[in-house]
């Protein structure tokens, strides 16, 4: 994922109608978290190419967006915080995924196939319940009005002193 190259076909992620600061722009850009900047260049150099060649359902301000982000020291820790991308910033599920097997994508080697559900079996309807008889058995309790306990809480709550730092 580091190095892209003229010769991948571009992974087109499927985001919905998400916002691309929720997105964030390491998945934007298809970079890691340790990219370097020359990284970060050539992956943009690579998305705006698809973009243009249409094989990409991304805008352009969208990889600008991405690029800016990056290049900033500040605002790309920020971006790590709050993206989607859950890897960490030293890439410790990258590696996790190198030892216990791929971290690529493998296409299922049986053949897919469109199967008809079956249809519903029917019910007789001797089965089914008689709803208004089973509403009119049920006892429901009365709610009380006041809540047992609840003077008592909040005159403790009223004697401690409010810390906003302890948690």
């Amino acid at each position: 994922m580091t190095d892209p190259s003229p010769a991948k076909k571009p992974l087109e992620l499927l985001t919905a109608t998400l916002p691309r600061e929720q997105i964030g722009p390491f998945l934007l850009l298809g970079v890691d978290k340790d990219a370097t900047l020359q990284e970060i260049e050539a992956a943009w150099r690579q998305r705006v190419e698809w973009v243009e060649q249409g094989q990409l359902g991304v805008s352009v301000d969208d990889l600008n967006w991405a690029k800016e982000i990056l290049l900033d020291a500040d605002r790309r820790i920020l971006a790590d915080l709050g993206s989607l991308n859950p890897d960490t910033s030293d890439g410790q599920l990258r590696q996790m995924l190198a030892v216990q097997g791929s971290d690529e994508w493998e296409r299922p080697h049986w053949p897919i196939r469109d199967v008809p559900l079956p249809d519903a079996p029917s019910i007789p309807a001797e089965w089914l319940d008689d709803r208004p008889a089973d509403e009119s058995s049920l006892h429901i309790p009365d709610v009380p009005l006041v809540i047992p306990g609840l003077e008592r809480i909040l005159a403790e709550s009223r004697q401690q002193p409010v810390d906003p730092w302890d948690p």
